[in-house]
């Protein structure tokens, strides 16, 4: 049957040409074109709405290649790689062609050198003897239009195979100290060059694919126009270097979308290299959308090479585990000189895990950044955002908007990359820094602060038992305004507490512990002796926890019922900090105890000084839900207090619903509370962020 190349399967039928054909071209504004090609219906204009047949690698002799001049030679094409495991050499894509990989289809790269095109195959391709790879790509296109990589399988490089296990220390980089894989196996041939590479061509989508194991880059696009990549996953080797992620170069009209990007190096490497083609080859109109990104190097990374990158937006994406998780370098060493950044915004995006937020320096040449803008960023990371350049060429027009920085001690590596962790001592806890010489013309700072308990006091929030769906949902929502939580679980750590503890956990959150029957610690202590309850209730569920990698060193008192005895029992057990309370929102759901009740705004009881933190080993707390006559307005005076006086004020519930009741508490009512705290610039932080106990 014929269909639309790159649709939904039964979108569009040999009837229907137009009717599902709906979106073409919003880079350049084309109207479709019908073309006949041997009874083959073909709209052209955008790949999209490219009707063709469908191409069996199966029926071409397990030949990749054979099926793709087939359906080249019939006018365009779907070449379907099947489930099974496929390996290939390099597959050339041609004009009106779609490489769709069926669920279960791997095509695997070959080993063998004589498989890969060869470095000259076209002028614009190129080798590295400086970074060790080969002009040899595993799937490519060049001067084509209407190409296509869809389906839900797997193109795996075969990266790992280009290695030794343990690299030599003669290679030409000294990266084989940080525990990375760069010395080839065959140093006369090196290894294959990007993965994927499309060169001069128009039309360009990705979509559903995962992209594993690239011996090199993963995919380079170079001196392209429209390409629309959408939900596909990058899984690189981290051990690997120049695993890079998209590098998109010299290529305009781009929209990436609901990515997800885990590479030993650059994430995404926006470029301007294109020396072998006129400098109106600019690299522009970029929209990265809804991506997350994991990355051993840079998360986000602009420039290198010489030439224009202008008009770019990055906007609800989230960079964890990265050296840097936006950089701005116009020139690699020495290399690269006169390129110039302009015009691009970064928006709603989170960062964390990172040494460094934003990093913007320019050195040398004519190098040039300029109208840059951070607007609602949440930072997570070792040292602040450093800007800078000298007298000739410095960044100009740089805007931090409404952005918060929170400063981590340590960040936790991804792999062997131990060389990224260091604790940051004797440093000032600024939002930005100059870098270099530290010129820059017309920086503008507004609304923006470093989340430092010392000087903002705190708003500590934590919810208990087991109300797993309501926390998950609940996590964009802290997201929105950079705040966590400590979620307290009770009952058996079973597979379903295991999933959200880790879930929380990876998103900043901290996870404790509340006990495997829910006892109160006063009661059982007195009826079975402090080690027998201890052995039951607390032993047994923190054991779980570590069998299954969930660890949790904090606990919270079921009911707030604790003594003097437990607290030094949990301390001597090795618990960072225990949860108490205070009963001035006593239980009450008949409203029979409201007789003098004072705003909490006014009791002391409810706030001790932010400083005293590394002295409270126990944190008491308020309780929230409509059972405890917790009124949102005097809540968000509390917190305004809070953030006035650089106090703790600490808060508990259970579940979080819009139409919570009882001991829960209302969506509405934790966004009130973020918002507010947000507003007085006090850090939402988790037991596992604050200061350790002295």
């Amino acid at each position: 049957m014929s269909r639309i190349l790159g649709a939904a399967p039964g979108r569009c039928e040999k009837n229907s040409v137009m009717t599902d054909c709906r979106r073409l071209d919003k880079f350049t504004g084309m109207n479709p074109v019908m073309k006949v090609f041997g009874g083959v219906v073909l709209i052209a204009a955008w790949g999209p709405c490219l009707l063709a047949a469908d191409f069996n690698v199966r029926d071409h002799g397990g030949e990749i290649q054979a099926a793709v001049e087939a359906a080249a030679a019939a006018g365009g094409g779907r070449v379907v790689v099947p489930a099974g495991e496929w390996t290939s050499g390099t597959i050339w894509l041609k004009s009106h062609t779609e490489l769709h990989l069926e669920k279960g289809a791997v095509i695997k790269g070959s080993t063998d050198a004589k498989d890969y095109n060869r470095n000259d195959v076209f002028p614009e391709n190129f080798w590295s003897a400086g970074e060790e790879w080969s002009g040899g790509h595993l799937v490519m296109a060049y001067k084509a239009t209407d190409v296509a990589i869809t389906g839900a399988g797997v193109i795996d490089g075969n990266g790992p195979a280009f290695f030794d296990e343990e690299p030599e220390e003669d290679s030409r980089f000294p990266w084989y100290k940080y525990g990375l894989k760069l010395h080839p196996v065959d140093r006369v041939w090196f290894r294959p060059g990007p993965m994927v590479a499309i060169f001069l061509s128009k039309n360009i989508r990705l979509e559903g694919v995962t992209l594993k194991n690239t011996p090199c880059w993963t995919a380079h696009f170079r001196c392209c126009d429209g390409l629309d990549i959408r939900g596909v996953t990058i899984d690189a080797d981290r051990t690997i270097a120049n695993s890079d992620g998209f590098s998109i170069d010299c290529t305009r009209n781009v929209k990436v979308r609901d990515c997800r990007i885990f590479t030993g190096d650059d994430g995404f490497a926006i470029r301007a290299s294109c020396e072998h083609h006129p400098r109106e080859n600019f690299c522009e109109n970029i929209l990265v959308e809804n991506c997350e990104v994991a990355s051993c190097c840079y998360g986000v990374r602009f420039g290198v090479g010489t030439g224009l990158i202008r008009n770019i937006e990055i906007r609800d994406c989230r960079i964890t585990e990265s050296s840097r998780a936006f950089g701005f370098t116009p020139s690699w060493l020495d290399a690269g000189k006169n390129c110039y950044i302009e015009n691009v915004t970064v928006r709603d995006c989170f960062a964390g895990s990172t040494e460094r937020p934003v990093e913007m320096w320019t050195f040398h040449g004519d190098s040039r950044v300029r109208d840059i803008s951070f607007v609602n960023c949440r930072f997570e990371a070792m040292l602040p955002s450093a800007v800078g350049g000298n007298e000739r060429c410095c960044p100009e027009n740089i805007r931090f908007e409404n952005c918060g920085l929170k400063f981590l001690d340590r960040i936790v590596p991804r792999g062997h990359l131990d060389w990224i962790t260091r604790t940051v001592q004797n440093r000032d806890r600024v939002f930005l820094e100059r870098a270099g010489q530290g010129v820059v013309k017309n920086l503008v700072v507004t609304n923006c602060v470093p989340v430092d308990w010392r000087e903002r006091g705190a708003l500590v929030l934590s919810f208990d038992d087991r109300n797993f769906e309501d926390w998950e949902k609940a996590v964009p929502l802290f997201e929105k305004y950079g705040a966590h939580a400590t979620f307290f679980v009770s009952g058996q750590i079973d597979n379903a507490a295991v999933k959200t503890m880790k879930f929380l956990s990876e998103r900043g959150h901290s996870v404790g512990l509340h006990g495997l029957r829910h006892a109160n610690a006063d009661e059982a202590i007195a009826a079975e002796g402090a080690g027998k309850y201890y052995a039951d209730d607390i032993a047994r569920q923190r054991d779980q926890c570590r069998v299954s990698y969930a660890p949790a060193k904090t606990f919270a008192y079921p009911n707030c019922r604790r003594t003097d005895e437990a607290d030094r029992l949990f301390y001597s057990k090795g618990f960072v900090r225990v949860r108490g309370g205070l009963s001035l929102t006593p239980y009450d759901p008949k409203g029979l105890k409201q007789a003098g009740r004072k705003p909490l705004a006014t009791d002391d009881r409810a706030f001790f000084p932010v400083l005293e933190l590394p002295k409270r080993r126990r944190l008491d707390t308020i309780i929230m839900g409509e059972a405890y006559h917790t009124d949102i307005e005097d809540i968000l005076a509390c917190i305004r207090r809070a953030a006035e006086r650089k106090e703790v004020f600490v808060v508990t519930s259970h579940g979080i619903a819009p139409d919570a009741k009882d001991i829960h508490m209302k969506t509405e009512w934790l966004e009130k509370m973020l918002a507010a705290a947000n507003a007085h610039g006090l850090p939402v932080l988790g037991f596992d962020e604050l200061p350790s106990c002295k």
